[in-house]
């Protein structure tokens, strides 16, 4: 059984990483929501499915007008149909994914606002306030990451991977070279995402204990300090974030020079229009999961401490 001592050295160390006991209790929670939750993991998966079949048609297209078998405008009747099918089906996963997200996210903010109530120890009003009104929120990203963020990338890079085996196999090792140098800088901001999450909950609580008028020069000084912390937060957050797509973009055109320079391969130097139109479509689709690795370490940094306080009592009986 996990020990008062150990959570607290657990939620000390920025590095730490979670207890079997805190990820029980995770899936115990959402296991309480399995109807929106399968229901969530569905239209995520027949978005997945369905988003490449457009490199597929992009290929099949350029071909025909390569070919020249017929002027372009020739080609709507037979291709247009299946156009507007496959739209069809992602407007409505998309829209069914939205909605259930959102199903996902108020039960998770209420199940974790009644779960710290009920699992704290001590009473102590401004961590109280604090946790509900925000702590709670913050944790229900740890959440997003198992059930919908991880689902995402896996089954959106698996089908993009699948459909790029069948229209230019060649590339996918260009593809998949940009992964390590996009994850090594996400990485790096990890430790101090957790850290200034942490900062952020304590000053919260902090916050909300000097709200009496005669604590006002606390209250201002605690304000003033929250002010810069979040900034700084923010600012790496977007670097671990935003600024991972461009380094995994800078990545793959690094890959794909060496590749010509060292003459590996005739992909880079034989490619044709269908091929790189394929390609074009199924990058955009690839980048976007791939990059998201880098959302889905930092949401998990930032969500770590206030999950601790949600679902282990022991930690939550510790002083701010």
């Amino acid at each position: 059984m996990t020990t008062h001592a150990s959570l607290r050295s657990e939620a000390a160390h920025p590095a730490a990483w979670p207890s079997r006991r805190l990820l029980l209790e995770m899936l115990k929670l959402l296991m309480r929501l399995h109807w929106p939750l399968l229901g969530l993991l569905t239209s995520l998966g027949f978005t997945a499915a369905l988003s490449p079949a457009f490199a597929w048609l992009s290929k099949q297209v350029v071909q025909r007008v390569e070919a020249g078998e017929t002027e372009p405008w020739n080609l709507l009747p037979e291709f247009l149909p299946l156009f507007l099918l496959i739209s069809a089906g992602l407007f409505v996963a998309e829209f069914g994914e939205k909605m259930l997200s959102k199903v996902m996210e108020f039960r998770l903010i209420i199940a974790l606002q009644r779960s710290y109530l009920e699992r704290r120890q001590l009473a102590n009003v401004p961590q109280d306030v604090a946790q509900v009104l925000y702590g709670s929120d913050v944790a229900k990203k740890g959440f997003q990451v198992i059930y919908q963020d991880s689902w995402k990338i896996v089954t959106v890079t698996t089908s993009v991977l699948l459909w790029q085996l069948s229209i230019g196999p060649e590339w996918i090792p260009l593809l998949l070279a940009s992964i390590a140098p996009t994850a090594l800088f996400v990485w790096f901001f990890g430790a101090r995402i957790q850290r200034g999450s942490r900062e952020i909950l304590d000053l919260q609580s902090k916050i909300t204990e000097a709200t009496g008028n005669e604590q006002r020069a606390h209250l201002h000084a605690h304000q003033e300090r929250l002010f810069h912390v979040n900034l700084r937060f923010h600012a790496i957050k977007w670097l671990a974030e935003d600024a991972s797509d461009v380094v995994m973009w800078v990545a793959f055109a690094i890959a794909v020079a060496v590749a010509y320079w060292l003459h590996i391969g005739n992909s880079v130097r034989g490619i044709s229009l269908a091929e790189l139109s394929a390609l074009v479509v199924n990058l955009r689709l690839l980048v976007k999961p791939l990059g998201d690795i880098g959302r889905v370490y930092t949401r998990w940094r930032e969500a770590y401490p206030a999950l601790l306080r949600s679902l282990t009592p022991e930690h939550k009986a510790d002083p701010a």
